[in-house]
């Protein structure tokens, strides 16, 4: 889990995350950074994420059971 915490921090372009946080809460937040997370899923986890799956995701802790990460 921590690894993908790094990771989805990086992408974010934030120090770190926590599970709980609501990562689209970020400022830098827009489509392309969601773009972003769903080509580093893909990419890094082999999890290919429609936009209908990720729609509904929240927080940090959705997109790593989405992707299948525990914690």
């Amino acid at each position: 889990m921590q690894e993908f915490l790094e990771k989805v921090a990086e992408v974010l372009e934030v120090p770190a995350v926590q599970p709980g946080d609501a990562f689209r809460d970020v400022p830098m937040w827009g489509s392309l950074t969601g773009f972003a997370l769903v080509v580093m899923i893909e990419q890094k986890y082999g999890k290919r994420l429609t936009a209908a799956d990720f729609a509904p995701l929240k927080t940090v802790a959705d997109l790593a059971a989405a992707v299948g990460v525990g914690a």
